[in-house]
């Protein structure tokens, strides 16, 4: 049965993405921490924080999917097809209408309920041609790592460029603050749908960082800085210290 589509004026969309064949980590979101499966730890981060009008998981795993529902969670499945998590998260966009939509991806298990809630204030103020996304201090080890996304930003806190090599190069050895990506995106409606429409970009594919797309298009990116350490789990060693964290 076709599911109806729910109209909003107003309010915000929680979409996390989570596919199932990752090739640095196979299964991710199923991964099992105190008997929770990874994509749920995320999903109740997001419903937990009050910011948002609803939370789902867009996936093209039945596997997936069905356990986000058994664990109480709502769930959509998608198109194989999709080129990138924001992909999916615009097809789930449609179907519900929201104004606001936020990308967060399903191996960000450590994000902070006050830190959604202020990414979510702030994405209110975008324009149809911006896009919100975090940053925090990269460590001395993760400058090197190419797991850390690194981004370069304008005095008025915009993203110049992303990439997993550790820019800006450091002539002078100075030691200047190097930014670390987060794995979450803040839309509107039409930023997304914006996003979307354009085709894969010649950075984006060379990188394999998607939010290379929005700047090669002329789009803006705007990043909400913070203290707290990126959490992302994207290698057995980050699901390994992330394990022994909340297991002890």
């Amino acid at each position: 049965m076709a599911q109806a589509k729910r109209t909003r004026k107003k309010g915000v969309l929680c979409v996390i993405p989570a596919r199932y064949g990752s090739t640095r980590l196979p299964g991710k979101p199923l991964m099992m921490f105190k008997n929770l499966p990874l994509v749920m730890w995320c999903y109740k981060r997001a419903a937990q924080s009050g910011a948002f009008d609803m939370v789902c998981v867009a996936t093209d795993d039945r596997r997936v999917h069905e356990t986000v529902r058994k664990f109480g969670g709502e769930a959509v499945l998608t198109s194989p097809r999709h080129a990138s998590g924001t992909d999916r998260v615009n097809e789930v966009a449609k179907k519900f209408d929201f104004p606001y939509v936020v990308n967060l991806q399903g191996d960000e298990p450590l994000i902070s309920r006050a830190l959604i809630t202020q990414f979510v204030r702030k994405l209110t103020l975008l324009d149809d041609n911006s896009l919100l996304t975090c940053v925090s201090y990269a460590t001395i080890e993760g400058r090197d790592d190419p797991n850390v996304v690194k981004a370069v930003l304008n005095r008025m806190d915009e993203a110049l460029y992303f990439s997993r090599a550790p820019i800006p190069f450091d002539r002078d050895g100075g030691g200047k603050t190097i930014f670390a990506h987060w794995g979450v995106y803040g839309f509107t409606a039409q930023s997304l749908a914006r996003f979307c429409s354009f085709p894969r970009g010649e950075l984006e594919k060379r990188e394999k960082l998607e939010q290379l797309r929005a700047l090669e298009n002329g789009m803006r990116i705007v990043c909400l800085t913070t203290r707290e350490r990126c959490g992302g789990i994207d290698t057995p060693q980050d699901a390994e210290a992330f394990r022994k964290s909340v297991e002890g």
